[in-house]
């Protein structure tokens, strides 16, 4: 994906804005000006996902006209997301008839195109809390969730160990991160954690996620495959450094186990933005902090 271009400026310091719209005052808001565009996809893409048993709730906090989604033939990466104009690109394939002018119907996307596609509304909803509109308090979750990033970019995603070569997971350097690429690499390791959640219930419940029901052996191949994911390295997130110079060594920056995903990453994700149960929560934290007790510490922003 390309990277987030334009982060917004002075990250850290816009914790006491009110800065977005929550769903219940959305809703009462009829007014011509403020009610949904009938060609814009979100409201339908919500009440489909609703249907299909998919995380809804984080999604209902956005106004309705608030992302503008197209479609393109990508070549390079598979979706984009631009804070700039809070535009979201799709790769042609999921649009209706891949003809690029409506988003296709969700319940005949595949699971990786599904976790595609919530990899970007994550993108979408942290874009949509940062987002300057000083009109209503962010409810409880969307503020706790802000309020946490905040505290995230201030210190486990600004100064980080990468991985220069990825293959080499055990060299690593050190990087006090611009306010982009902090934001970018939060952003990014969020995204592919929320995808691959998905992506990995749509699978153990063959895509059916609207009645769940969490059995022992269920639980026990979801912990399975959240532990080898970890230490693969596949929830790692990344970021393309603002540096046009490091640009040209590597497009690409991929951050170390050090600075990965934490156990507290894992509970607001999982519990106010997927709203899982809290026992799927529980279990998903002591699987990362179990992971981390044998990593070495990140490095202190002291």
């Amino acid at each position: 994906m390309e990277r987030l271009k334009q982060a917004i400026t002075g990250i850290i310091v816009i914790i006491g804005l009110s800065l977005s719209l929550n769903g219940i005052a959305w809703a009462q808001d009829d007014s011509p000006a403020k009610r949904p565009n009938p060609r814009n996809p979100w409201p339908a893409l919500v009440q489909q996902a609703e249907s299909l048993g998919l995380p809804t709730d984080f999604l209902k906090h956005i106004d309705p006209t608030f992302v503008n989604i197209t479609f393109e033939d990508l070549r390079t990466y598979a979706a984009e997301y631009h804070p700039e104009d809070h535009r979201m690109i799709l790769n042609m394939r999921l649009s209706f008839n891949e003809a690029g002018g409506a988003l296709a119907d969700l319940d005949r996307m595949t699971h990786h195109d599904l976790a595609l596609l919530y990899h970007e509304l994550l993108h979408a909803y942290m874009d949509y809390l940062y987002a300057d509109q000083q009109l209503t308090p962010l409810n409880t979750e969307d503020q706790q969730v802000l309020n946490f990033a905040n505290s995230q970019m201030a210190c486990h995603y600004r100064f980080v160990r990468i991985n220069p070569i990825r293959q080499l997971k055990g060299a690593t350097e050190l990087r006090f991160l611009s306010d982009q690429d902090s934001w970018e690499v939060m952003n990014e390791t969020w995204a592919v954690f929320v995808g691959w959640v998905l992506w990995t219930k749509l699978e153990l419940f063959e895509g059916k996620l609207s009645d769940i029901t969490w059995t022992d052996a269920l639980i026990h191949q979801y912990t399975d495959r959240l532990q080898k994911a970890i230490e693969s390295g596949e929830l790692l997130g990344y970021y393309e450094p603002d540096d046009p110079e490091e640009r040209k060594v590597a497009r690409k920056r991929f951050i170390a186990p050090s600075n990965g995903l934490t156990p507290q990453d894992v509970e607001h994700l999982l519990g106010h933005v997927l709203q899982e149960p809290d026992g799927m929560v529980e279990t998903s934290k002591m699987i990362v902090e179990a992971y981390r007790k044998n990593l070495e510490p990140p490095p202190s922003c002291e």
